[in-house]
């Protein structure tokens, strides 16, 4: 159970707003292909501007084509501004490492895997704040027993009356 002073324990107007702080996080978790033809259709925008703006290897219309599905059946579940955020971090060149430890190449476009990975670490970013705000939600105030306070006094007296 997480503990914060009582002093620090929000109040309720902190506490509303926090919950809907953490509902819209939610919320913008949801918006995935899979879940909506709108949110499919800004995904493919995204990765066409890729496909278009970062070459690879030779390939022809079909090849083309074998491609954009591919990326959309890699990210069917990932929210489309989290696709939007890697593609931008990969035309930038920052998007770190691979699994392996090393650098992307950024002169070719990413593996589909590649970009659900990037894409997935920037979904992971909101889902870290929304557990940290989860954890802060459920705090409750630290309260410490009289005897609890003695023996910390005792412990302390022991330790300076040593040094």
């Amino acid at each position: 159970m997480p503990t914060l002073p009582s002093n620090l324990i929000l109040y309720p107007p902190e506490r509303a707003e926090i919950e809907r702080h953490v509902a819209a996080l939610e919320t913008l978790c949801e918006q995935t292909p899979q879940a909506n033809a709108g949110w499919e259709e800004a995904t493919l925008v995204v990765v066409t501007k890729l496909m278009l703006a970062v070459p690879s290897a030779q390939q022809n219309e079909r090849g083309a084509e074998a491609s954009g599905e591919a990326f959309m059946t890699a990210l069917e579940d990932v929210p489309t501004w989290a696709v939007a955020a890697a593609a931008r971090r990969w035309y930038r060149g920052d998007c770190g490492n691979n699994e392996h430890g090393h650098p992307y190449d950024y002169r070719w476009r990413p593996a589909t895997a590649d970009l659900r990975r990037i894409a997935l670490t920037e979904k992971f970013r909101v889902y870290r704040r929304v557990t940290i705000l989860r954890r802060l939600l459920a705090a409750e105030p630290e309260v410490f027993s009289e005897e609890h306070c003695s023996r910390m006094r005792a412990r302390l007296a022991s330790v300076i009356m040593v040094g």
